[in-house]
């Protein structure tokens, strides 16, 4: 009878999961559905069906609604600006906003706690082992999402340092073949792919409605918080100020871009040895030693015993 229970009130939780879930990606779809089926009319073959379906989701994703606001109420303004900045920073994975993203960790946490509530409680484990394990459960299934999140920046970051070199020859060449800024970052962002030209079509889509150029360079500066980029952004707007030539500003920041890069690769070079230690210590040293001092440790134990 427990069994029945645990499997019904499991089933139940995870289709109002799956509902929230799909109600939270296919919001706008909805929308125009719902919108279309009021201007235009639809079948009225369809109509049952889809006033089911669309009452099934418009239910779910009223809950799923409630919840948001639920946590938008719990996290204060600080927190969800600081988290909509990392956001920001990875390029908004999945296109998700600060409260989605809360509610993700919510979701994931919430089915681990279940599962593992579940799955422990059918072993007739004790009420308050079962309760801390899926409590630890859920503490890491909350936080994953977080830790995937500061991976996701520190890839984006090298990837983005990576080919600033190249990104800025191009440019540089551009300009020089007689184009304007504007027009050189738009060229290269479309012949090359990456999170620099995602966030430079960015600062030109800025630029389109309104902006002025320093302004959406220094927009450009605050999304991306990698040293050497930043510099160069300083660099660009100082010259925009001043009235320099871009191509020799650009020049002389893709040379002094290649000699950081070069003193970065020397610097991890020099970190190799003593990255190196640890892996040797427990891993090739033992091996070795059993290797060549196996066969004396069986001789000296045949021998004296």
């Amino acid at each position: 009878m427990i069994t029945i229970y645990y499997i019904i009130l499991s089933s139940l939780f995870f289709t109002l999961v799956i509902g929230a879930v799909l109600g939270t990606i296919y919001r706008k779809e909805l929308a125009i559905q719902e919108r279309a089926v009021y201007y235009f009319g639809i079948d009225k073959v369809k109509n049952e069906k889809q006033k089911k379906d669309s009452q099934l989701m418009l239910s779910l994703k009223k809950f799923n609604d409630r919840v948001k606001q639920l946590i938008a109420k719990v996290i204060s303004a600080q927190r969800q600006k600081e988290l909509e900045q990392r956001l920001r920073e990875a390029g908004y994975p999945l296109k998700l906003k600060a409260i989605d993203f809360r509610f993700l960790q919510v979701l994931i946490g919430s089915i681990l706690f279940l599962l593992v509530y579940l799955l422990v409680g059918k072993a007739d484990a004790n009420f308050f082992s079962t309760l801390f394990l899926a409590g630890i459960t859920a503490a890491l299934g909350i936080y994953y999402p977080s830790f995937y999140l500061s991976s996701i920046i520190k890839k984006r970051r090298f990837e983005i340092q990576k080919s600033m070199p190249d990104f800025f020859d191009m440019v540089n060449l551009s300009i020089e073949a007689g184009m304007g800024l504007d027009a050189a970052i738009i060229k290269v962002c479309n012949q090359t792919k990456g999170p620099l030209s995602e966030e430079f079509l960015q600062t030109i889509e800025d630029m389109k409605l309104g902006k002025s150029r320093r302004e959406a360079l220094a927009d450009l500066r605050k999304r991306v918080p990698v040293p050497q980029f930043q510099s160069i952004i300083t660099s660009l707007i100082q010259a925009d100020l001043l009235g320099v030539g871009m191509a020799k500003v650009l020049r002389s920041l893709t040379e002094r871009i290649r000699e950081q890069r070069t003193q970065f690769a020397r610097e991890q070079a020099m970190k190799a040895p003593v990255k190196m230690i640890f892996p040797m210590m427990f891993f090739i040293f033992p091996a070795i030693f059993i290797v060549l001092l196996g066969p004396l440790v069986i001789y000296m134990l045949e021998t004296f015993l």
